[in-house]
């Protein structure tokens, strides 16, 4: 008699922590990249990469992290393309970085699945970080030239200082401080670039800082207010994000998105859209469509109608349109591609699996 012995072992849930599409619209054209990938950061200090091939979803990658290391944060950056030699721009080499309650934020080799770099700079740990919009020319006849620089890094520090990063000839480098830690040393908890130049920075002490990230400037300091009555004082500013027409939204720790005018940095709209605190968002490419996610397990989606007659400077109002429990859990990630064939929302938090939304 032939004995077999079968054990079944438990999937090793890790949560997700962190969510980055590899492009945030499609290249030359209407054409999506053929390099489109999604990575996902583990709670582990896994790293996935996902191919959304037209839907598909298939996981060609697993990047593993090191004993008791978080991945806190992801992002990707493209280096300039180059013209073959029938004067065709090719698309430039992409490069994935991520940072996990560290003082240094790690490059990933795309080939090995090994940390590649660390940066270097003396600072605190790395709460935050984002990448500086691609640069691009338009040639006299229309046709796209290839990117003008590298992109660089800027990083959000526990004791809230903001440090610019160099990705340039094929390294990751301390270039210089935008800001030093203040006395009251709030952790800088999000952070995203306005244009190629501008900064916007949201800290612990229910502030969102503009930098000049060319001179370290503070160009406003826009407050929240004080926390809701018998709760903490203090509103944490867990994510910023831009909008196309220059305009930014904040999500927070009352459960509020923020719009705030590009131009002035006021404060146009308040929305009360979830119970509890946003921890992050996701906008659409034309800037008029939100969605947010955070710790009641809700997944928003907000909307800018326009307004009846057309007024200089004033883009419509917001409102939120739905909500939605698609996750069980405390939804902690985020992240947008909006293409030709493909344009998704993907959120993920403490399950192992990500939810996908089809943007209609």
């Amino acid at each position: 008699m032939d004995i077999h012995r079968s054990r079944f072992v438990p999937y090793p849930s890790s949560a997700i922590n962190a969510l980055a599409f590899s492009h945030a619209e499609p290249e030359h054209g209407n054409q999506d990249p053929e390099s489109l990938r999604l990575a996902i950061g583990r709670a582990n200090g896994n790293i996935e990469i996902w191919n959304p091939n037209n839907g598909a979803w298939l996981q060609e990658k697993v990047f593993y992290g090191g004993k008791d290391r978080s991945v806190e944060g992801l992002a990707w950056t493209q280096e300039p393309g180059r013209k073959d030699a029938h004067g065709r721009l090719l698309s430039g080499r992409l490069r994935l970085f991520s940072i996990g309650y560290s003082t240094s934020v790690t490059e990933w080799d795309l080939a090995t699945g090994l940390p590649l770099r660390h940066s270097n700079g003396n600072h605190s740990e790395v709460w935050c970080f984002a990448v500086q919009p691609r640069q691009g020319t338009t040639g006299t006849g229309g046709s796209p030239e290839e990117p003008a620089a590298h992109q660089k890094l800027v990083a959000g520090c526990a004791d809230g200082t903001i440090v610019l990063l160099s990705t340039e000839d094929n390294d990751l480098t301390f270039d210089r401080f935008v800001s030093r830690a203040t006395n009251k040393k709030a952790r800088a908890l999000s952070i995203t670039y306005k244009d190629n130049d501008i900064v916007l920075a949201g800290f612990a002490d229910s502030m969102i800082r503009v930098f000049d990230t060319r001179n370290g400037i503070v160009l406003r300091n826009i407050s929240l207010g004080s926390g809701p009555h018998g709760g903490p004082r203090e509103i944490l500013v867990w994510k910023v994000r831009c909008l196309a027409n220059g305009d930014f939204v904040s999500g927070d720790s009352t459960g509020d998105i923020r719009i705030y005018n590009g131009k002035n940095y006021s404060q146009k709209q308040r929305i009360s859209g979830h119970e509890a605190d946003i921890l992050d968002l996701a906008v659409s490419r034309d800037g008029k469509n939100i969605f947010s996610a955070g710790m009641d397990r809700r997944t928003c989606f907000y909307t800018c109608k326009k307004p009846a007659t057309k007024i200089e400077g004033h883009h419509g109002n917001w409102r939120k349109v739905s909500h939605q429990r698609y996750h069980q859990h405390d939804v902690k990630a985020m992240s947008a591609y909006e293409g030709h064939n493909l344009s998704v929302v993907v959120s993920g938090g403490q399950s192992p699996w990500f939810d996908i939304l089809t943007k209609c």
